[in-house]
């Protein structure tokens, strides 16, 4: 094939997940579990770090919040540089803010200094997931995204369940500071990996660079094709003029409704995930639980959300994305009724605790699975980011909602019923959206 102008996505489309698209995807995966583990870090650190720094419980709520600000600035202004400079470097310096903040904070001794520092590693974080989200997708056949989404993305959970449990064990012995100096360290040593290691985006390549040819073609054998690549290989580009700026595209071309939709469906699941993330350990500790017994209802509620997106990549490939998630939310909106109804019994929580983390943070793996779906890829990144970003202002009001309620002695049932509204409200969204992925 020495003379035929190629196609990129042809050869993804035609090819099985290859040696190398593995690889991606395990770069990819690696980037996400330190991004669970390091937004989770505060939360598992908060009891202790509130005794220790004579900050009031009930103030909390602005320290999470100031990690999910950054988060949603990150998302936001991250995203649109993913698809104008490339997924690769958008990820790696995302990995390298929040790593190093991170590690930051393990040293800081004053509130102020908390929340600046949570602040400068939500920037991080909040850019990490929407560009790893675009380059994992764009490796992979149509068939296969809505797995390589589960797979990737099983690195939240994952880090979720690790911060957990190694928050349990080291904390009451090395004291709040040593979770954040060994979530800011890993992912630090994994830069100069991803920069040696991880690859370009090959859609991305053949939208922005007519020049690229050579660099496409080693991706090109590298994705284990069944026809030999040539060295004078040619690969057909798609290079339009953008006239208008990235975010305006999602509006554009029908897009407008969908758009807003989806918006409103991560604003308040991200909402609903956030509060469960933040405030169940303090909230648990509150209604007379253990910090050990509190820390371990995360690490079911991740458990509950590892599993989830795998099942749900199986029933969306047969029943389509708007039965599935709808139904998953109205299902994630009974879990946590229960939840605060059945708070007395430790055994109970863990259960319910594990079906909200499977229906609610296992529906917002397959949410991003969705948002990628949803928009072309000259503005993928910039869409999975808007959505990401919109969704962490939700994100943002969801532990001071918790906060204020904490602060008016609602008690455990009063914030599992209002959180479990807002299951409702989600699903409700997520019904009107029209371009959903077909069974």
């Amino acid at each position: 094939m020495s003379n035929a102008t190629l196609d990129m996505s042809d050869i993804i489309e035609k090819n099985r997940l290859g040696k190398f698209q593995k690889l991606v995807m395990f770069f990819c995966a690696l980037v996400i579990v330190f991004d669970g583990f390091d937004v989770l870090a505060i939360a598992f650190a908060a009891p202790a770090l509130s005794v220790a720094l004579d900050i009031p419980r009930s103030e909390l709520g602005y320290v999470f919040s100031a990690g999910l600000v950054g988060m949603m600035i990150g998302a936001l202004v991250l995203g649109p540089v993913g698809d104008k400079y490339g997924r690769r470097y958008a990820v790696i310096f995302s990995v390298f803010v929040f790593a190093l903040c991170t590690l930051i904070t393990g040293f800081i001794e004053t509130y102020n200094e908390l929340v600046l520092l949570r602040f400068l590693t939500g920037l991080g974080l909040g850019g990490a997931m929407p560009n790893a989200t675009a380059l994992m997708t764009e490796y992979v056949s149509t068939r296969q995204r809505n797995v390589a989404i589960a797979v990737i993305f099983l690195g939240m959970p994952i880090g979720g369940i690790t911060g957990g449990l190694l928050a349990s064990e080291i904390i009451p012995v090395y004291g709040w500071e040593s979770l954040f100096y060994v979530g800011g360290a890993l992912p630090l040593l994994l830069v100069p990996v991803l920069l040696m290691w991880l690859p370009e985006s090959p859609r991305f390549l053949v939208e922005h660079d007519k020049d690229n040819d050579e660099n496409l073609r080693l991706i090109a054998r590298k994705i284990e094709t069944k026809e030999a690549i040539s060295d004078d290989a040619k690969f057909a580009h798609y290079i339009e003029e953008k006239k208008h700026f990235p975010v305006k595209a999602l509006f554009l071309e029908g897009r407008a409704t969908d758009t807003l939709l989806i918006w409103m469906v991560f604003f308040f699941n991200l909402m609903v995930v956030y509060f469960l993330y933040s405030w169940i350990p303090t909230l648990l500790v509150n209604a007379g639980y253990q910090l050990a017994e509190a820390s371990r209802t995360v690490v079911v509620l991740n458990v509950g959300g590892a599993i989830a997106p795998f099942v749900f990549s199986r029933l969306i490939h047969r029943l389509g994305s708007k039965i599935v998630l709808t139904s998953c939310f109205v299902l994630g909106a009974i879990s946590m009724i229960a939840v605060g109804q059945l708070g007395s019994s430790l055994n109970l929580v863990m259960l319910l605790s594990f079906f909200a983390g499977f229906f609610i943070v296992g529906g917002q793996i397959s949410l991003n699975a969705l948002s990628s779906y949803m928009y072309p890829t000259h503005i993928r990144s910039t869409g999975v980011g808007w959505a990401n970003g919109i969704g962490r202002s939700g994100s943002i009001f969801g532990p001071l909602l918790a906060g204020a309620l904490v602060t008016a002695s609602f008690g455990l049932n009063v914030n599992f019923i209002v959180f479990g509204g807002l299951c409702l409200v989600t699903a409700s969204a997520a019904f009107f959206i029209k371009n959903h992925e077909k069974p």
